[in-house]
C-alpha cells in the first residue's frame, strides 16, 4: 500500500509538470504561430473607408458680368447640352454692338475718302502733265521767234518761267500722290475691308457680338443643374454662376494608404459598399492610380525638411469605375463608401520572403 501511495503523487506531479509546460510554452507558441500564419497569409484584399462617389462636374462661369434677367430651368433639373439656362441683361452689349458698327462704317468711309483723294491727285498729275507738254511746245515756238527777233526777250522769259512752274507742279503732285498711297498702306487698289483700320473695326465688332452672345448662358454638357442664381442677381465674369453635374460616368475616388498599393493594378475587381444603402453592394474595377499623393495636390504641400519631422503614411487616390445595373439605387456625387480590392493571389508572406534587397 505504501508503494502504491508513493507512486500516485509522482504521476500527479509529472502530469502537472507537463500541463505547466504546455501552458507556458507550447500553447503561446501555437497561438503565435497561428497568428503569424493568419496575418502572413492575408493581404490579398486591401480596403479603405476613405472613399467617395464622384461625378464629373462643370462650374459654369459667365464670360461677361451682368444681372440675371431670366432663368430658364429649375434647381436640380436635367438639362441637355446647349440648352438655355440663364439670360443676362444685354443692354450694354447691344449698345456696344451699335457703337462698333458705327466705327466700322466710319472706317470704311475714311478709306473711301482716302481712295477718292488718291484718284484726285492722280487726275491732277495728268492735268499737270498736259499743261507741261503744252508749255514745252510753247517754249520751243517762242525760242524760234526770239531767234528771228519776232518777240521780245521778256516774252520768252515769261513762257520759260511758266514751263518751269508746270514741271515743278508735277513734282509736288507726285509727292502728294505718294503720301495718299502711304495712307492707303502702299496698295490703293486692294479691297476696303483688307486695310488695317477696317480690319480693326471688324474685329471690334466681332468681339462685342461675341459678348452679346455670352449674355445667353447655355449648358456645356448634359446633367443636373444646381446652385442657380435668382432673377436680378449679379453674376461676375470668371466666377461660377451655377454647376452642371453629369448624370453618367459615376466613379469612386478611394484614398488608399501608400503601404496598401503594392499589388494594386488597373483592371482589378472591386467590391463597393455605399453608406447610404447598407443592404446593396456594387462591383467595379480599378481604372487608374494617381501619380501623386493627395498631399502633393494640396494648396500648401508639407515641408519635410525640418528638424521636427514626423513620418506620416500618405494617401494615394485610386479611381474605380462602377458597374451599374438598372435596379441599382440612385447614387449621388459625394456619398461615402467602403471599397475592397482583390489584388489576386498575393499574401504578406510574398512581401516578407520575396523582397529584393
Amino acid at each position: 500500500m505504501d508503494a502504491v501511495n508513493r507512486t500516485e503523487p509522482t504521476l500527479e506531479a509529472e502530469s502537472s509538470s507537463w500541463t505547466r509546460r504546455i501552458l507556458l510554452w507550447f500553447l503561446p507558441l501555437a497561438v503565435v504561430g497561428i497568428g503569424v500564419y493568419l496575418y502572413g497569409s492575408a493581404g490579398r484584399y486591401v480596403s479603405t473607408d476613405n472613399a467617395y462617389l464622384k461625378q464629373d462636374r462643370v462650374d459654369v462661369a459667365p464670360q461677361i458680368s451682368g444681372d440675371v434677367q431670366q432663368v430658364f430651368v429649375s434647381e436640380n433639373e436635367h438639362v441637355s447640352t446647349g440648352e438655355r439656362v440663364l439670360q443676362l441683361d444685354d443692354t450694354l452689349p447691344r449698345i456696344a454692338v451699335t457703337a462698333a458698327q458705327s466705327r466700322l462704317a466710319n472706317a470704311r468711309a475714311e478709306l473711301a475718302a482716302l481712295k477718292a483723294a488718291y484718284r484726285e491727285k492722280l487726275g491732277e498729275v495728268g492735268v499737270a502733265r498736259h499743261a507741261a507738254d503744252f508749255s514745252t511746245r510753247e517754249l520751243t515756238r517762242q525760242a524760234e521767234l526770239v531767234e528771228r527777233k519776232l518777240v521780245s526777250a521778256s516774252a520768252y522769259d515769261t513762257v520759260a518761267r511758266s514751263a518751269k512752274l508746270t514741271d515743278d507742279t508735277i513734282g509736288v503732285l507726285q509727292l502728294q500722290v505718294q503720301q495718299s498711297a502711304a495712307r492707303l498702306g502702299g496698295n490703293p487698289d486692294q479691297p476696303t475691308d483688307s486695310y488695317p483700320a477696317v480690319q480693326a473695326a471688324l474685329a471690334e465688332l466681332e468681339r462685342v457680338r461675341v459678348d452679346l452672345g455670352h449674355a445667353l448662358i447655355k449648358a456645356p454638357q448634359a446633367g443636373i443643374v444646381s446652385h442657380l442664381p435668382a432673377v436680378g442677381a449679379r453674376v461676375d465674369a470668371g466666377r461660377a454662376a451655377f454647376a452642371v453635374v453629369t448624370d453618367h460616368s459615376l466613379y469612386v475616388e478611394a484614398n488608399f494608404k501608400e503601404t496598401d498599393l503594392e499589388w494594386v493594378q488597373p483592371g482589378q475587381r472591386v467590391l463597393i459598399d455605399v453608406d447610404t444603402f447598407s443592404q446593396h453592394r456594387w462591383r467595379g474595377r480599378v481604372q487608374s492610380i494617381s501619380q501623386a499623393t493627395g498631399a502633393a495636390f494640396s494648396l500648401l504641400p508639407a515641408q519635410n525638411a525640418t528638424g521636427n519631422w514626423v513620418k506620416v503614411v500618405q494617401r494615394i487616390p485610386v479611381r474605380i469605375v462602377l458597374e451599374q445595373r438598372s435596379d441599382d439605387p440612385p447614387l449621388r456625387d459625394g456619398m461615402s463608401a467602403n471599397v475592397e480590392i482583390d489584388t489576386g493571389p498575393h499574401s504578406r508572406f510574398d512581401r516578407w520572403f520575396a523582397r529584393k534587397r
